[in-house]
């Protein structure tokens, strides 16, 4: 007989806020950039990123994923487990509603931080993810359509119940997608079943291919720049 009962635990994230006071024509508010790393990533790793894209004219968040373990290298590598490193990410597919809430819930919460605290502008909220990351982005994104203006997925699909969730809606969200030609988990034909699939509920999409295997495409970044410059207007 199955039962459950729910316990609390802290939740980590990173953030760096720009030293100067925000523009005059943002309502002195900063836009906000929520980086989300991949499987067996981390906050830190995944910091480098956002701290690169946002520069000193966004609020950069890095928000570590709740579920822990160390990163195998091979059958001898827990011999000394003092020495591994621990890992991250956003859930698997047991319970996965689970951590889909789990996932909503700590990005509203530190969008709310972000306002209160920091001075970030709730109108230019933008969702980076890599990897495992992207589908929860996305079921984010468009579960709640009007509360987020842009997102970025890097090497990420779409969710796997995209057609068969009623929660999902068409939505004022603009999306920049990034995938890779030498993915090892998604094909060509994959991501471009992807593109189809995010062009109906996306308010427009830049669909891009940049020569890389499963890895954030470094030289993106400046398109990425841009892409968020764009639509902070």
């Amino acid at each position: 007989m199955e039962r459950s009962f729910t316990q609390s635990i802290p939740r980590y994230y990173e953030i760096e806020v720009p030293p100067s006071t925000p523009p005059e024509g943002r309502a002195r508010r900063w836009p906000l950039l929520i980086a989300l790393h991949g499987y067996q990533g981390d906050k830190d790793s995944m910091m480098r990123v956002a701290r690169k894209i946002a520069g000193d004219r966004m609020i950069a968040l890095s928000l570590q994923g709740h579920n822990q373990f160390f990163q195998r290298y091979g059958k001898d590598d827990l011999t000394d487990t003092k020495s591994y490193r621990v890992v991250f990410g956003w859930g698997t597919s047991y319970k996965m509603e689970e951590s889909v809430r789990l996932h909503h819930e700590a990005v509203t919460e530190v969008i709310r931080t972000a306002v209160r605290h920091h001075h970030a502008d709730p109108a230019h909220v933008f969702l980076l993810a890599f990897s495992q990351a992207c589908a929860y982005n996305y079921r984010y994104v468009f579960t709640y359509p009007r509360d987020i203006c842009g997102a970025i997925g890097v090497c990420g699909g779409v969710p796997g119940d995209w057609h068969e969730n009623p929660r999902y809606r068409r939505a004022r969200t603009q999306v920049l997608h990034i995938a890779a030609t030498d993915d090892e988990w998604f094909t060509r034909e994959k991501n471009l079943e992807h593109k189809k699939r995010l062009a109906e509920r996306a308010a427009s999409l830049d669909f891009r291919f940049y020569n890389s295997p499963h890895r954030f495409p470094r030289n993106s970044i400046p398109h990425i720049r841009k892409w968020i410059e764009k639509h902070l207007d």
